[in-house]
C-alpha cells in the first residue's frame, strides 16, 4: 500500500464526514466510523441498507421517516436509490441533528454515500429544503404502493436509453407484468382487498430486486421493471425467483390462502429505442403471455 492510499484511508477514518459504499444489492461494503456512529452500526458489521432502515426506524433511531407508513416509505425510498447518477436530500435525525445525504452512483451500479451535519443551518432554510425533498419524492411516486408512477419509471426508461447511446451501460431488460385474473380479486373480495393485493405484490417484488433495478406501476395492476446491466437470461432467472416469492405470499389478510400470480413480457433495450418502441414490444409479448394462459414469461426480439 503507498503512503498516499494510507494517508487517504487514514483521513477517512478520521473524518467528521458520513462515508459509506454499496454494492449494486444494497450491501454496504465499507463505511467509516462517523458513518457507523450516526446509523448504529458495530465496528466490523457489514448489512444491506433495507436490515438498516428497518432495525433504526424500529428503535427510533436514525433518520426520521417522512411517512406514516414505514414501507411506503421504503418502497419510495428504494424507486431513486441507485436510478440516477446523483441523489441529493436533507433529513433530520431522531437526536435532533440534520444531515445533507449525497448519493452518487457509479457506472458498475454501486453508491457512494457522504453526508454532512448542516444542524447549524437556519431552522427554517432547513426546513424549506426538506419539504421541497418530499414533495419531489411525492411527485414520483405510486401512493398506493410506494413505487415509482407512471412518469418516473417511464423517466428512467428513458434514462437507461441515453445511457446505452452515450456507451456508458451495457445490456439493460425490461419486463412489463400483469397481475393475472385481477378483476376477480375486486369482484369476489372488494376494492380494499384489491389494494392489499398491489401493495403486497408491490413490496415482496421489491424485496427480491437489486438496488439498481427500476420498479414503477404503470396503473392498475400493470408494472414495469428495469433489470440494468442484466441480460435475458440473467433477467428470466431474476423473474422466476419472484413468481416463487409472489406465490408463497399471503395477499389479503381476511384470505390467508388467496394466492396470485403473473403474467409478463420481456425485451431487451436498444440503443435506437424510445420509451414508447419499449414499452410496445413489452406490451405485445405480454399479451402473447396473456394469450397462452397466463402465469408465464414471453421474450420478444
Amino acid at each position: 500500500m503507498s503512503a498516499t492510499v494510507a494517508k487517504l484511508i487514514e483521513g477517512v477514518g478520521q473524518a467528521d464526514a458520513m462515508i459509506a459504499l454499496y454494492d449494486p444489492a444494497g450491501l454496504i461494503l465499507f463505511a467509516n466510523p462517523a458513518f457507523r456512529r450516526a446509523f448504529f452500526l458495530g465496528p466490523d458489521e457489514r448489512i444491506d441498507w433495507v436490515s438498516m432502515m428497518r432495525r433504526n426506524h424500529a428503535h427510533r433511531r436514525g433518520p426520521i421517516v417522512s411517512h406514516d407508513d414505514f414501507e411506503v416509505w421504503l418502497s419510495s425510498s428504494l424507486s431513486r436509490r441507485g436510478k440516477v447518477p446523483s441523489l441529493s436530500i436533507e433529513t433530520d435525525m431522531h437526536d435532533g441533528t440534520w444531515l445533507h445525504i449525497v448519493e452518487q452512483t457509479l457506472p458498475d451500479g454501486h453508491i457512494l454515500f457522504t453526508a454532512l451535519d448542516i444542524t447549524r443551518l437556519g431552522e427554517s432554510e432547513r426546513a424549506l429544503r426538506q419539504e421541497r425533498d418530499i414533495a419531489l419524492k411525492s411527485a414520483s411516486t405510486d401512493p398506493l404502493t410506494g413505487l415509482s408512477n407512471r412518469a418516473h419509471i417511464m423517466e428512467l426508461l428513458g434514462c437507461r436509453i441515453m445511457a446505452l447511446q452515450a456507451g456508458r451501460s451495457t445490456d439493460t431488460a425490461a419486463m412489463l407484468i400483469d397481475l393475472d385474473h385481477f378483476k376477480q380479486v375486486n369482484d369476489r373480495f372488494g376494492h380494499v382487498a384489491g389494494d392489499q393485493v398491489l401493495q403486497a405484490f408491490a413490496r415482496t417484488v421489491r424485496a427480491g430486486l437489486r438496488t439498481c433495478d427500476a420498479f414503477g406501476r404503470i396503473g392498475g395492476e400493470e408494472f414495469l421493471i428495469l433489470f440494468p446491466d442484466q441480460g435475458i437470461a440473467d433477467a428470466e432467472t431474476a423473474v422466476g425467483r419472484l413468481r416463487d416469492e409472489v406465490r408463497e405470499v399471503s395477499v389479503i389478510a381476511t384470505q390467508p390462502d388467496f394466492r396470485i400470480d403473473f403474467s409478463a413480457g420481456m425485451t431487451m433495450v436498444r440503443a435506437d429505442d424510445t420509451v414508447s418502441t419499449v414499452y410496445t414490444r413489452t406490451d405485445r409479448a405480454l399479451y402473447a403471455a396473456k394469450a397462452e394462459g397466463r402465469g408465464r414469461l414471453k421474450l420478444v426480439g
